[in-house]
């Protein structure tokens, strides 16, 4: 048996090892879109009375970054020795400013991946990164496994951003950067950095199918799809309204659901276009995770506190120093200009 045929046969999603079921508690699923090699999924934050409450899915992701920091031999080896792997796990999130950080998409990212694609992150962050700067130069996770019945691997991309135009097309402007020929550079240092980090929880026959997977040449790269799952949180202001609107939690689901029958049409033209525009991606299968939410500042918020414990605060702002005016140099005053 070669060993495509041998990945091939793996049962990738019995190789997750982080419980990821609260996805189904804590979003609404709603229904599909797929269209050549675009496929959208659409989520939402379920109603609690007229509200749309963040907390509770804010507490679950949160649950998650020590299984998305740390490999499963890390964390024994971690619990063995009296440490703590949240707060650990933590102290790789940082006291950074949660509205521009990218991580926190990064991390409900590598949860939906695993458990609706079923494929498994295979490298671990903290044992990926080399330097904090190479998450700005990689992608957001490394996934690997079975994907439209063919070996793939999926490199991630995440945005939360307010408007959900910026964000896809900074999302496809990130996607596109990545795989064009002028940086393909990109490619094969996430290449390296995955082989070289594979987390040590298979077989030693597996591993080395892996490591040859993520080597360009290969016989098994050459079979692999790279394709890319992308998460997109946004805001709507619609979804304020219907606070507004609503009297009853059945009535807000309703006027949800309405909302999002048109949107969806809107926002699958909108990717479908974006598509178009970029004929360097035609050789890849996108897979869109749609979130739209009433702010995601907060959502951001709730994270950090969900993860440190504590109220984000915003640094004072610092006021900029006054250059004082440059002193006028009197001129001298020659007899002749005294004169009358």
């Amino acid at each position: 048996m070669d060993g495509v045929t041998k990945l091939l046969g793996v049962d990738w999603g019995s190789l997750i090892e982080a419980d990821h079921s609260w996805i189904k508690t804590c979003l609404t699923i709603h229904p599909e879109n797929r269209e050549r090699k675009i496929v959208a999924r659409f989520y939402s934050v379920p109603f609690s009375g007229l509200q749309q409450e963040i907390n509770d899915l804010a507490e679950r992701i949160a649950d998650s970054i020590e299984e998305y920091v740390f490999d499963s031999n890390q964390l024994k080896e971690m619990h063995d020795k009296g440490v703590k792997p949240f707060r650990k796990a933590a102290e790789f999130f940082g006291d950074t400013n949660p509205i521009v950080d990218g991580k926190y998409g990064e991390l409900m990212l590598y949860a939906l991946s695993e458990s609706v694609l079923n494929t498994p992150m295979i490298t671990h962050k903290i044992t990926s990164l080399t330097n904090v700067n190479d998450q700005v130069k990689g992608g957001d996770g490394i996934f690997f496994g079975r994907y439209n019945d063919s070996l793939s691997i999926l490199i991630g991309e995440s945005k939360i951003y307010q408007n959900f135009s910026s964000a896809l097309e900074s999302a496809f402007d990130s996607i596109n950067r990545f795989n064009s020929s002028y940086s393909g550079s990109a490619l094969s240092h996430e290449m390296f950095i995955a082989r070289s980090n594979i987390a040590k929880i298979y077989n030693a026959e597996l591993l080395d199918l892996m490591y040859e997977a993520f080597t360009p040449g290969s016989e098994i790269y050459k079979e692999c799809l790279k394709n890319h799952p992308v998460l997109i949180v946004f805001e709507d202001e619609y979804l304020s309204e219907i606070e507004s609107l609503a009297s009853n939690k059945k009535e807000a689901e309703s006027l949800y659901n309405d909302w999002l029958e048109g949107k969806r049409n809107e926002i699958c033209s909108i990717i479908s276009d974006k598509y178009n525009k970029y004929p360097e991606l035609r050789g890849y299968f996108l897979d869109f995770f749609l979130l739209p939410m009433k702010s995601v500042s907060n959502f951001k918020k709730a994270l950090y506190k969900s993860i440190h414990g504590i109220d984000y605060k915003e640094p004072p702002k610092t006021k900029e120093k006054k250059t004082p005016p440059k002193a006028v140099k009197k001129r001298a005053v020659s007899k002749k200009d005294s004169q009358p």
